[in-house]
């Protein structure tokens, strides 16, 4: 599994969030908070007593992102997409947060909203898949209501360093891996399938948009002209979906518009 520089960050998050959890913070502030941060923080507080429960606080602080691999992470359940290919092993975890893209028919407001492909910043969450996968759940439907991050910024509110970016190319989905920091490789895929959110999954974006389908994406050759950059990964699952869904309908839309989401990626090579 591809090590995450973020471990010492997440698990110094955690440590704060149970530091604030203990001192006599005014409850009101907390109710104030809306209910996706606020379940984020309880799982993550959860997380932190479970692994403080189990392991040493010695052992805690002198983790380091060669360490992260403290426990086998489990991907959540895919609910109707098919397993993962025999053979394949995890290879990184992400989070992205962008906005999945559109177009519409302005002559025709009763129109269907088409797809243009999605835009979105990743950001390194493999050793949080580890350590607190309850609140990686929790993290797309609550960073969608905190401003976007600026680019090379951590994501909040789990403090995750950027890992690359994902955009399409042409009409090719691309995963590019590759910072100043690291070189997790470029990978272009297509989707092999896809599922409706249940709806005991659903997270709403911070516009009310429902969450965008979950996808099961494989390999694919790079656009003409183009080359991958030695990627091992063979399958990439979107899950965790919050936000992203068009309107039904084009009615008072422009040609061209954005709606914000956030989601698990999850590459397995």
């Amino acid at each position: 599994m591809r090590p995450s520089s973020s471990l010492v960050f997440f698990a110094s998050s955690l440590t704060t969030i149970a530091s604030v959890s203990s001192t006599a913070i005014d409850k009101r502030h907390i109710q104030a908070w809306p209910e996706a941060i606020r379940s984020y923080y309880a799982a993550a507080s959860s997380q932190l007593s479970s692994l403080r429960s189990t392991i040493p606080t010695a052992t805690l602080a002198a983790l380091t992102p060669s360490s992260c691999n403290i426990a086998s992470p489990v991907m959540p359940s895919i609910f109707g997409l098919p397993a993962v290919s025999e053979g394949l092993s995890l290879y990184h975890v992400a989070v992205g947060r962008g906005t999945q893209n559109y177009t519409c028919n302005t002559k025709d407001p009763e129109s269907t909203p088409i797809a243009a492909g999605a835009s979105a910043i990743l950001y390194n969450a493999t050793c949080m898949s580890c350590i607190a996968p309850m609140a990686l759940a929790k993290l797309p439907a609550s960073t969608l209501l905190l401003p976007t991050p600026k680019d090379g910024k951590v994501l909040f509110p789990a403090q995750a360093f950027m890992s690359g970016h994902h955009y399409f190319t042409d009409s090719t989905p691309t995963f590019n891996l590759h910072t100043a920091a690291h070189n997790f490789g470029i990978q272009f895929a297509k989707v092999l399938n896809k599922v409706p959110v249940p709806e005991t999954q659903q997270q709403l974006g911070r516009d009310g948009s429902k969450a965008v389908v979950w996808l099961k994406l494989s390999a694919a050759d790079a656009p003409q002209g183009l080359a991958g950059d030695a990627s091992p990964v063979k399958e990439i699952y979107r899950v965790n979906t919050a936000g992203g869904s068009p309107p039904k309908t084009c009615e008072e839309m422009p040609g061209d518009f954005t709606v914000q989401y956030a989601a698990e990626y999850w590459f397995w090579g």
